[in-house]
C-alpha cells in the first residue's frame, strides 16, 4: 500500500561519506535517497499561474503551500497532523504535530494534463502555463548548497492512491514510532497518500520542511500559508506550454522573459489556448 525506502542508497550515502566523496557525489546520492518511488529522470508537469511563475523567477524562488486539510481543502491531506497517539512510557496523549505542521508542498503530475477542465482547476481559471521538468531537477533546483542541512528538508515522491479505510487503518496504527527515522523521510511518507478518488491527478508530490535552522530562517520567506524557498530555475525548466487566458504575443514575450533569466527551452501552446504566439 505504501512507499518503500531505497536502502541501497542508504548504505551507499555511508560508505561514500567515510571515505570522502566530494560534495556533488554526495549531494547526487542524497537526492537519489531523497526520491521515494519515483522515476528521478521522467518528465513531470506543473500548471500554474502565469503571474505566480513570473514572480517567483524573479524572485529567484518556488513558492510552496503550508500542508493541511484546510488550505487543501481535502481530508486525507497531513494525516498525522493533529492525530493523538499514547506515550509508551508515561501514558500521556502526544502528537506528532512538531514533525508534521514544518512541511510544505508543491504538486506537480507525472501525466501532461491538458484538458480545459485541469487548466482550469489547477491554474484557479487564471492566464496559466504549465512547466515541464524532472524529479531529478526539482530536487537539484531546491537543495541549495549553501544550505548545509539540504538533505533533511527536500525531498520529493510519487503520490499512492488508497481508500479512505486503508489509509485509516495505516495512520491509526498506535505504533507513532513508524513515522518517525533520523532522515525524516517516515514523516515525509506520510504526506504521499491521497483519495483513491484523485487518482487522475497522478500526482508527484516535492516537499519541503521548513526547520528551525539559520539558514532557512535566513532565506526562506513564510506568508501567511505559503513558503518562498530559493530554488535555481535554470537547472529545472526544460520547456513551459502556455495555456488558456495568456492573451495573443504571451507565447513569444515568455519566451523572452526566460531567455533573460538564462533558460533556453521549448515554449509552445496548448491546443487549449485560443490566444495566438
Amino acid at each position: 500500500m505504501f512507499h518503500r525506502l531505497n536502502q541501497d542508497i542508504v548504505g551507499a550515502i555511508i560508505r561514500a561519506d567515510s571515505r570522502g566523496a566530494s560534495p556533488e557525489e554526495m549531494r547526487d546520492l542524497y537526492i537519489q535517497r531523497n526520491a521515494l518511488d519515483v522515476n528521478l529522470d521522467a518528465p513531470v508537469y506543473r500548471i500554474m499561474a502565469l503571474e505566480h511563475l513570473r514572480k517567483d523567477l524573479q524572485e529567484k524562488c518556488l513558492t510552496y503551500t503550508s500542508i493541511n486539510k484546510s488550505n487543501w481543502h481535502d481530508a486525507s491531506e497531513n494525516p498525522l497532523l493533529d492525530r493523538c497517539f499514547t506515550d509508551d512510557v508515561t501514558g500521556l496523549p502526544l502528537t506528532l504535530n512538531g514533525v508534521v505542521s514544518s512541511f510544505y508542498a508543491s504538486c506537480w503530475s507525472a501525466t501532461a494534463l491538458d484538458s480545459p477542465f485541469d487548466w482550469a482547476m489547477f491554474s484557479h481559471k487564471a492566464p496559466s502555463v504549465r512547466v515541464q521538468s524532472t524529479p531529478r531537477k526539482l530536487l537539484d533546483g531546491a537543495m541549495s548548497r549553501a544550505n548545509r542541512y539540504y538533505m533533511q528538508q527536500h525531498f520529493i515522491g510519487s503520490m499512492k492512491y488508497v481508500s479512505a479505510e486503508e489509509r485509516e487503518a495505516y495512520f491509526a496504527d498506535p505504533n507513532w514510532q513508524r513515522h518517525l527515522d533520523s532522515l525524516g523521510l517516515g514523516v515525509a511518507l506520510s504526506f504521499l497518500q491521497l483519495s483513491d478518488e484523485l487518482a487522475q491527478e497522478d500526482e508527484v508530490r516535492l516537499l519541503y520542511d521548513h526547520l528551525q535552522d539559520p539558514w532557512p530562517l535566513a532565506n526562506v520567506r513564510i506568508t501567511g500559508h505559503f513558503a518562498s524557498a530559493p530554488f535555481d530555475w535554470a537547472l529545472v525548466i526544460d520547456g513551459v506550454t502556455v495555456g488558456p487566458g495568456v492573451p495573443n504575443g504571451g507565447e513569444a514575450l515568455l519566451r523572452s522573459e526566460l531567455q533573460g533569466l538564462g533558460i533556453d527551452c521549448p515554449v509552445t501552446s496548448s491546443p487549449s489556448r485560443d490566444g495566438e504566439g
